[in-house]
């Protein structure tokens, strides 16, 4: 046998093979097919047996089973769609088996494209109580569980920390219900926070700003003079770069904000002059460099305590700014614009005027009345000055015998 024989045989032999191959895959194919259409296969490359079906929402849906069978695979196939036409039926979606580490992770990825970088470093601490306090489970979490979340937070911490949580669990819930479909229900909704004291009224008078700064490390005393002048958030001001200040038309940009919208603000006297204490750094460098936030707050109150301001920290002094503003006269309106409020709302709360401005506002209509009511002895005779009369009381009736009555009548 030639060596072109031996070629042609061995060429014929891999065509025999070869055809045999594509056969046992065309027929693979097949019987996967018509598995898949029976909603049961199994996949090969992952070994591991899936099943298919239509869900609540009349989409094709995919997944894996726990089976080693096709016997098991098509019993997970049958509960599966036994819970579809129940949900179906009521209108009502089971709750996932997601785990509520899982859920806070989702949220807090699903957060990080939305919040400004100080305000999303602050959501950690957040996620960490919720997830000591609540259950295991994310479908576990019912109003019950809630409220005694909240009751026992609000043994240890301020009204306002609690709502703040309540807050977050509730969008995180919410996103699980209306996005995510992995819960039925928002077991937070309608759920009371802790009763908040009616408005925040401390503010610094200047004395007291005057003597803290006087009192602070040399370090901090900018940081908190800025922020009295400005109403400036403590992320917003150490978020301020140097390319940020416009010193000609004597603006100042805040990038960093707490939503997220750029703000840009007026430099007054006293701003330029504390910025001007400042030694400039380069465009990209921040503006109050080497403060750290933390440490910024913590030792603001340690200032105000040694004074015997005991109810004050670094966000008085953006409440200070706000309220001497008003006191000055400034409309709400403006007033929310500087400190970056969405509502009017918000800057009531944080805006209360003092009882001094309280009491010159309450003498603006005396000029109109003194015209009205003239000078104070008109005024008397106009309101019926004087003790005012005794009341008239009826006179009692004199008594009269009955039995002269009667032998009247009778005579």
């Amino acid at each position: 046998m030639n060596a072109n024989t031996v070629r042609n045989t061995a060429g014929i032999s891999n065509q025999y093979v070869n055809s045999a191959k594509r056969g046992r895959e065309q027929k693979e194919n097949v019987m996967a097919k018509a598995r898949q259409r029976d909603g049961v296969y199994y996949r090969k490359d992952r070994g591991i047996w899936c099943i298919s079906y239509i869900d609540a929402d009349g989409e094709r849906t995919r997944k894996k089973v726990e089976g080693y069978t096709r016997k098991q695979a098509l019993d997970a196939l049958h509960e599966t769609e036994t819970k579809v036409k129940q949900e179906m039926r009521l209108g009502v979606r089971e709750d996932s088996e997601i785990s509520t580490k899982d859920l806070l992770e989702r949220f807090k990825k699903h957060q990080k494209s939305r919040l400004a970088p100080t305000t999303f470093a602050r959501l950690d601490g957040i996620l960490k109580t919720l997830q000591e306090h609540l259950p295991a489970q994310a479908k576990a979490i019912t109003r019950a569980k809630v409220n005694e979340y909240v009751d026992t937070r609000a043994m240890t911490v301020k009204p306002g920390t609690v709502a703040k949580e309540l807050f977050t669990l509730s969008k995180i819930l919410r996103l699980a219900v209306d996005q995510w479909e992995l819960l039925n229900r928002n077991a937070a909704h309608g759920v009371t926070p802790p009763k908040e004291p009616k408005g925040r009224t401390r503010y610094l008078t200047p004395g007291e700003l005057k003597a803290a700064l006087e009192s602070a490390p040399e370090w901090m005393r900018a940081p908190m003079a800025f922020a009295a002048c400005t109403g400036c958030r403590r992320g917003e001001l150490l978020g301020l770069k140097w390319m940020d200040v416009d010193f000609d038309r004597r603006l100042f940009y805040l990038r960093e904000t707490k939503n997220g919208d750029t703000r840009i603000l007026r430099l007054g006297a006293a701003a330029m002059q504390v910025l001007a204490s400042l030694p400039r750094g380069k465009a990209g460098d921040a503006v109050f460099a080497g403060v750290d936030g933390q440490k910024l707050s913590v030792y603001s109150r340690r200032v105000f305590h040694r004074l015997g301001i005991s109810d004050a920290s670094f966000h008085t002094l953006r409440h200070t700014a706000a309220s001497w503003r008003v006191m000055e006269g400034n409309d709400l309106y403006t007033v929310s614009k500087i400190l970056g409020h969405k509502t009017l709302r918000m800057t009531e709360r944080y805006a209360h005027l003092s009882p001094e401005y309280m009491a010159k506002s309450a003498g603006t209509l005396d000029g109109i009345m003194g015209k009205v009511l003239g000078p104070a002895k008109n005024a008397n005779r106009l309101l019926g000055a004087g003790t005012a009369p005794a009341p008239k009381t009826a006179s009692k009736p004199a008594s009269v015998s009955h039995h002269r009555v009667t032998r009247k009548r009778h005579a």
